[in-house]
């Protein structure tokens, strides 16, 4: 048996059993395109791609039927939840949310698709892995120049360069299979609302 994190009104919730979660699909409280996580995993899909569960027909479902939830687990607040978006918008902005993660080419989805919800999440991450970079690298340009550290420090561009471009890799892996997952580190600083 397995347990569940689900996404409701923007709010991770759970965990909740296979059971609470067929459950919640069966009186209309979840739908198909509610986005589902396993416990313990980062990977976000949409849960009629889970076969575990069955999709109620719609109409099938109660109307008004109070939402259960189950108490959280976690000690601290919840991550910021993924922004639920239909598979529509990310298909066709699958090439948006790549280019988000190649340099100052986060300016075309910007400007390009700004009411995509996806594009928009993968820029905002493209846009801070950007920022960081800099940031990061003109910090070690500066201790290069420090006569005894600098000895040292040559090493650094060569090591922020090489997490860069890992980093970027992640973003455009995430961003071409469709998932709304954040970068480890900087994944959860929030630019763009």
């Amino acid at each position: 048996m397995s347990t569940w994190r689900y996404i409701q009104d923007r709010q991770e919730r759970g965990p909740v059993s296979d059971e609470e979660l067929q459950r919640l699909l069966d009186n209309g409280t979840l739908n198909a395109e509610t986005l589902v996580s396993r416990e313990g995993s980062s990977h976000w899909v949409a849960v009629r791609t889970v076969s575990d569960f069955k999709i109620p027909a719609a109409g099938a479902s109660t109307v008004g039927a109070p939402p259960v939830q189950a108490p959280s687990a976690s000690t601290g607040p919840p991550p910021p939840a993924p922004p639920i978006s239909d598979a529509a918008d990310i298909e066709q902005n699958k090439v948006y949310a790549v280019l988000a993660y190649i340099g100052l080419l986060f300016l075309v989805p910007l400007l390009a698709a700004p009411n995509s919800k996806f594009a928009r999440y993968h820029t905002n991450q493209g846009i801070v892995l950007f920022i960081a970079t800099v940031i990061t690298m003109a910090g070690s340009m500066v201790l290069a120049m420090i006569p005894i550290v600098g000895c040292v420090a040559w090493i650094l561009p060569i090591a922020i360069g090489g997490a860069a471009i890992v980093f970027m890799i992640l973003g455009i892996v995430n961003a071409a299979s469709g998932q709304y997952k954040p970068l480890p580190l900087i994944g959860h600083y929030e630019l763009l609302k």
